[in-house]
């Protein structure tokens, strides 16, 4: 590579890497706050990559995950993955992926500290489920259901909605887009931009950075894995352009950028833990055979056999499923390497898996046979069925109550369980402070769109762990009361 084509190289990824804080406003601000913190950072020595990682882990939303399904919903197994160890996994995978990544770009002239990647990596991997309802995509999918059963769309009726995005963002409730909200807006919600993370993380985490509305309402296009879904509300819009922006991404379109480069790495975490494991989840709760599960990790990338597996089956189950996760990250770094000058130009629309064929294809047989045999046994289904009653029901309560102009007592009530916080916003958070009383509950209620309402009880309800939002279901349609 010529020294031009790495210099070149190399500020194209001093700008993707960029330690921007999203919602900090312009750099001169951000260079006041730097020098109003620097007092208490001068013991500190972790990069703003590593505070990043740090913030998540100590989030609400984060610990909240312990309870959240994962393939098995409020399973009684002390065994099988919830969400929260399902990132913790992803992310232990996502560093190594970025660490070598960022050696491979390194060996090609490219000017960076790889460990760098690693913890952008890392940090976007433990984010990556964050914003996920309860019970999962099944959770999505009662979220949506009820919205287009209950709400109707801009110009058909009574709507709560102005513009078909914002009917779009509910009616197809993605949690792609709900984590960016978590992250950019739902911790520390007096300020904008939250917890205010990197651009870095922010793109690293948002693997379809578009709104649930392509311009001129196209369709998605077929084949662009950027597009599949959508990645952020139109109430977070100007968080996401800030972010996007900020690490030079490729706008394609209006509000429609191209991948970060290492949202393809967290993919490959994500894709490489969810095959792998879950399938290790089934074969423990008795749903697949052991053995097979076992010849399944086995056939990932065989190698000539040198030695017999060990005859106790969870022994080797345990070092088939480290050997196969130790084949495919280099696999998948590999993929990234060779195609790492398309992924800087935005380029690839592929995910890393994709780009190798016998990964794929390999991944692919796993999560067929954990789908038919695990996902789709009678235990899940059932639950995942209560579930998406469970969401329906509480939307039904606390929705409503919400976009009425003039609730009823049912309503009132209603409103009164919902937390103050769901409805604080940025914009008013000085007006409130100066004010000579706080405001009340129907005034902050008042002063937001229908649209924001809505999106404050959906906060409110991904927000709640499964057992949680079964049990407040419950209680509230007299199911179980109070004790």
């Amino acid at each position: 590579m010529s020294r031009d084509d790495s210099q070149e190289r190399t500020e194209r990824w001093r700008k993707l890497l960029s330690d921007t804080r999203v919602g900090s406003g312009p750099r001169s601000a951000q260079a006041e706050a730097s020098r109003v913190e620097a007092a208490h950072r001068q013991l500190d020595e972790r990069n703003d990559y590593s505070r990043d990682y740090d913030r998540i882990v100590f989030s609400s939303e984060f610990r909240c995950l312990h309870d959240k399904t994962q393939v098995f919903p409020l399973s009684t197994s002390d065994y099988t993955r919830t969400r929260l160890t399902h990132s913790i996994e992803a992310s232990c995978v996502g560093r190594s992926l970025g660490h070598q990544a960022g050696l491979g770009l390194k060996a090609q002239g490219v000017e960076l500290d790889p460990s760098h990647l690693g913890t952008i990596v890392a940090a976007a991997c433990l984010a990556h489920d964050i914003g996920n309802p309860p019970f999962g995509h099944s959770g999505e999918a009662a979220i949506q259901h009820w919205v287009g059963q209950r709400l109707s769309a801009p110009g058909a009726g009574r709507s709560p909605f102005t513009t078909e995005a914002e009917w779009r963002d509910l009616r197809d409730f993605e949690g792609n887009a709900q984590g960016f909200r978590i992250l950019n807006r739902l911790q520390s919600r007096e300020r904008r931009g939250g917890l205010r993370y990197t651009a870095a993380t922010l793109g690293a985490m948002s693997k379809y950075p578009r709104p649930s509305v392509l311009p001129g309402a196209r369709p998605k296009a077929k084949g662009v894995v950027s597009e599949k879904k959508f990645g952020y509300f139109q109430d977070d819009v100007d968080l996401a352009l800030e972010a996007y922006r900020a690490t030079g991404l490729r706008e394609r379109e209006p509000g429609v950028f191209s991948r970060h480069p290492l949202a393809f790495l967290v993919e490959a975490a994500d894709d490489i833990c969810y095959a792998v494991i879950d399938l290790e989840d089934s074969a423990k709760l008795g749903l697949v055979p052991m053995e097979r599960a076992c010849q399944l990790l086995e056939s990932v990338l065989p190698e000539p056999v040198v030695r017999k597996p060990p005859r106790h089956l969870e022994t080797r189950m345990a070092q088939a499923r480290a050997r196969a996760i130790g084949k495919l990250i280099p696999r998948c770094v590999e993929a990234f390497v060779a195609h790492a000058h398309d992924l800087e130009a935005g380029r690839v629309e592929t995910p890393l898996t994709g780009l190798q064929p016998e990964v794929r294809a390999r991944l692919e047989e796993i999560t067929d046979f954990t789908r038919e045999h695990g996902y789709w046994s009678e235990r899940v289904l059932q639950i995942e069925s209560a579930g998406f009653k469970t969401l329906g029901g509480l939307l039904d309560m606390f929705a409503l109550s919400v976009v009425a102009e003039s609730p009823n007592a049912e309503e009132r009530k209603l409103r009164q369980l919902l937390p103050l916080e769901c409805f604080q916003r940025p914009e008013f958070a000085v007006a409130d402070e100066e004010a000579p009383r706080p405001p009340r509950r129907d005034e902050v209620i008042q002063r937001l769109t229908p649209y924001q309402r809505l999106l404050c009880v959906t906060d409110y309800i991904t927000g709640l762990s499964d057992s949680r939002a079964v049990e407040l279901y419950q209680r509230l349609s007299g199911i179980q009361l109070p004790t």
